[in-house]
């Protein structure tokens, strides 16, 4: 089977945000951070997040990991920046319900994350596609509690 244009496109923004990654690398403090884990398969996701005035004003990542993990989070460090807590979790939920295997396509408000739609055909994946909201919500935690 062919893979359709949407789909080569797709592949190619994910190439690209896995090969030069967005906002990548640790904010100078203060600021909070976040880590997730993939037992599965290795990979790690940092996040660091500054709010001023509940909003997102500064995010970064790091981390090892495959293509997936390591794309979702530079394309989550551009959609993230400028929300609330509140969005940032409302995106998060989108994210999961769009990865749902019989989902409907991923709303527009997850920018280039949408480009990830295809991990719903492989169940294993998604966890990768999640670790950096994982690690976002870890260091939003923070950033409240500080």
């Amino acid at each position: 089977m062919a893979a359709s244009g949407t789909d080569e496109l797709h592949q190619a923004l994910i190439r690209d945000h896995f090969r030069r990654p967005r906002n990548r690398g640790a904010l100078e403090a203060p600021a909070n951070s976040g880590r997730a884990h993939n037992r599965f398969c290795g990979d790690t996701v940092l996040m660091w997040a500054r709010l001023e005035d509940g909003i997102l004003s500064e995010v970064t990542f790091d981390g090892r990991g495959c293509a997936i993990s390591l794309a979702a989070a530079s394309m989550l460090t551009s959609v993230a920046r400028g929300k609330s807590a509140t969005e940032i979790a409302d995106l998060r939920q989108a994210f999961v319900d769009g990865l749902a295997p019989d989902a409907s396509p991923l709303p527009g408000e997850l920018g280039d994350l949408r480009a990830l739609a295809g991990v719903r055909r492989f169940p294993s994946r998604v966890r990768c596609a999640l670790l950096p909201f994982e690690a976002l919500e870890e260091a939003l935690r923070g950033c409240r509690a500080g």
